[in-house]
């Protein structure tokens, strides 16, 4: 059973840098391909994919794998099926497509967001709505979209739910 599963971006691919300095600190992580995939594939997916495992792993989403993240948990949780935390790095969360469009998020579990203040293609403002809706910790840092400068405080926020 993964302890994680990464859900990379709309322009990544699964074993970018954030998987892999996961995996260089020793989480026992897994990324499924999302490549090519619009946003209901995507959640379709992953949803079918934690479906098949006994215990549900922490989800860290990346951008457009950050909004896969947060759909797929509350189908889960609908169906009675929680995972235990999520970390979201610059998530998605204003993307507006199916099924996003009639979506209200709500609290599924305990979760982290990770935002650049210099992020020019996820406005934060998402994330700051995001954590007043759920409740969320939001740490706003001084990065980028791609977050180089801040892998180590989502590994940290990672291996803090495990």
């Amino acid at each position: 059973m993964p302890e994680v599963v990464f859900c990379h971006g709309l322009e990544s691919a699964p074993h970018g840098r954030k998987y892999q300095a996961l995996k260089e600190a020793g989480v026992d992580v897994v990324a499924p391909d999302f490549q090519g995939m619009d946003l209901n594939q995507r959640v379709e997916k992953l949803v079918t994919f934690l479906d098949e495992l006994d215990v549900l792993p922490v989800l860290v989403g990346s951008s457009y794998g950050g909004i896969t993240a947060v759909l797929a948990a509350q189908l889960l949780d609908a169906r009675g099926k929680t995972v235990p935390a999520m970390v979201l790095c610059a998530p998605a969360l204003g993307r507006k497509e199916p099924p996003v469009t009639d979506v209200v998020f709500r609290y599924v579990a305990p979760t982290v967001v990770i935002h650049g203040t210099q992020d020019d293609v996820v406005p934060i403002e998402g994330s700051r709505q995001y954590k007043e809706t759920v409740g969320c910790t939001l740490h706003e840092v001084e990065d980028g979209h791609r977050l180089a400068a801040s892998v180590d405080l989502i590994v940290q926020e990672t291996k803090a739910f495990l």
